[in-house]
């Protein structure tokens, strides 16, 4: 997994979503209403995520729409530096800036800078830096998938949040206590998590479930395939 991938599970998605039953979803124990929440998101066709994780003093930032069928839209950020990112059917593409270069560029980057341009840069075959944020089934398992921490549930309180019921759920485990936001009314989805403390803080938001992901691929002459250039 990726350090964003690991930042955001870091966060304790896995355990604050860890069957689910009984006529009032509130009235269950905070284990069955995360497994709830669990099932209803390995279930999504298409979904949003944004937000921030810091590990180990470096920040990491997700802003990305994506889908089942391989399209996505949005940004992810390492540090001070940012890259777009676009799929479409399987295809992808990002467009970072110059301080992402920078940071992750080494040596090259001036000449990768000069040769790139504002254009689209090919994401290779089997890349799975990018490529885990425009599967939407690959970023759940990535995001949900279970460390094997001991872990504690505490169901909080239901509050407003966006004009939806939610229901806290606080889970402990090794790495700290991070609290789950998840839908009353079914689906029963996650909608917020965040984590004051402990190593991975920070807070992600989920939105937009099985909504269309509309994208569209840059034209041709705006693509820059990096392997191409080689030597």
């Amino acid at each position: 997994m990726t350090r964003m991938g690991l930042a955001i599970a870091g966060l304790g998605m896995a355990a604050v979503l860890a069957a689910c039953g009984g006529d009032d979803f509130t009235d269950q124990s905070g284990e069955e209403i995360a497994d709830a929440s669990k099932a209803a998101m390995k279930d999504l066709d298409s979904v949003k995520v944004s937000g921030s994780v810091t590990t180990d003093g470096a920040e990491t930032r997700i802003d990305v729409q994506t889908d089942a069928d391989g399209n996505c839209t949005g940004s992810i950020g390492v540090g001070d530096g940012t890259a777009e990112l676009l799929g479409v059917d399987g295809d992808l593409w990002f467009k970072p800036d110059e301080t992402f270069w920078r940071d992750n560029g080494g040596a090259d980057a001036d000449q990768i800078i000069a040769a790139v341009g504002d254009n689209w840069v090919v994401v290779p075959d089997g890349e799975d830096g990018f490529a885990q944020f425009c599967d939407v089934s690959d970023l759940m398992d990535q995001i949900l998938e279970d460390d094997g921490d001991e872990s504690t549930y505490t169901k909080g309180d239901t509050q407003d949040l966006d004009g939806d019921q939610a229901i806290a759920v606080d889970n402990k485990d090794s790495k700290g206590t991070s609290t789950g936001y998840i839908l009353v009314d079914d689906p029963h989805y996650l909608v917020k998590i965040e984590k004051t403390e402990g190593q991975d803080t920070g807070s992600v938001t989920f939105s937009e479930f099985n909504q269309d992901v509309d994208v569209e691929a840059p034209a041709a002459d705006e693509i820059i395939d990096l392997s191409s250039l080689a030597g």
